[in-house]
């Protein structure tokens, strides 16, 4: 049997290696967002909402160093978020803009643009950026501006939810840009902000997610053989109770890719014309007979 030291050691161990693997994917996605600015944003006055459109719009102005900008509205707001919210924030918020802000300052010097064509730019910088806030994200870390904002206001107004009060912080960081950059720029960072949030949605939420199909019937038995047998697909009866009827019912729950939608759903119809049927998304569909190859059924 193993000492309790050698075990202590192990778990010591495991947890440095963590931390390690966790900080380097932070700075990896710290980076990747420094790229989506200058490669993309910066260059075309782009606005991307929150603490770096503040940035993009001072630099334009005075120019002073985006990442110095950044950082110096970062790090008041995340003292702030400590002081109100507590430790839980954490020391990954104030490192990811660390990285970040030396990067994309050393970057700023020493590249330039890949296109000057602002549809490109809004849906590339997007689209790097949502990866580069996905991996921070999934590291355990968080960027802090909005967020942050949105949380420490969240506490002294409960009845408005996060989401609005960061939507109004961007809002009104997109009309300043409006005012600086002009309206049509301030229309295509809103493609910008859509395009990375949509982004951070499928990296977190997963690309292999398909559809479930809650199907109740008179002929439950003979639809999950067919959904089986002709689909390739489980099918789970649950319990349950017609509260109008009193009579009980089996619940037939089965997740299918997006290609079979429609087949099963004519396969159901076809043995049971009456069949009630509810068809929802599902994100992330892990388990066996869901792997790459689920898409290709």
């Amino acid at each position: 049997m193993k000492s309790d030291k050698e075990v202590l050691y192990k778990t010591k161990s495991k947890k440095v290696a963590n931390d390690v693997i966790s900080f380097l994917g932070i700075a990896l996605g710290s980076v990747i967002m420094a790229l989506s600015i200058i490669l993309f944003i910066k260059a075309n006055n782009i606005v991307p909402g929150g603490v770096m459109g503040i940035a993009n719009i001072i630099n334009y102005m005075t120019g002073f160093p985006v990442g110095l900008t950044t950082l110096c509205f970062s790090v008041p707001i995340f003292f702030i978020g400590v002081f109100t919210l507590g430790k839980e924030v954490g020391i990954k918020t104030i490192y990811c803009n660390v990285v970040y802000a030396v990067v994309v300052d050393i970057l700023d010097r020493s590249m330039t643009a890949l296109t000057g064509d602002l549809f490109l730019a809004t849906i590339f910088g997007g689209a790097l950026m949502g990866t580069g806030v996905a991996i921070i994200l999934g590291f355990g870390a968080t960027f802090g501006g909005t967020d942050l904002i949105g949380r420490i206001m969240h506490k002294y107004i409960p009845s408005i939810p996060i989401q609005w009060i960061m939507f109004g912080f961007d809002f009104l960081v997109i009309l300043v840009g409006a005012i600086v950059f002009g309206p049509e720029l301030a229309l295509f960072s809103i493609v910008t902000i859509f395009v990375s949030t949509k982004l951070i949605d499928v990296i977190q939420e997963g690309v292999n997610y398909g559809k479930a199909f809650f199907i109740i019937s008179e002929k439950s038995e003979e639809i999950a053989d067919a959904i089986i047998n002709d689909v390739d697909r489980g099918v789970t009866s649950l319990y349950g109770k017609g509260m109008y009827t009193k009579r009980d019912k089996d619940v037939l729950y089965c997740i299918v890719s997006r290609r079979q939608v429609v087949y099963v759903k004519n396969k159901i119809l076809g043995i049971d014309p009456k069949a009630f049927i509810s068809i929802g998304d599902v994100r992330e569909v892990v388990g066996k007979g869901f792997g790459d190859s689920m898409f290709m059924k």
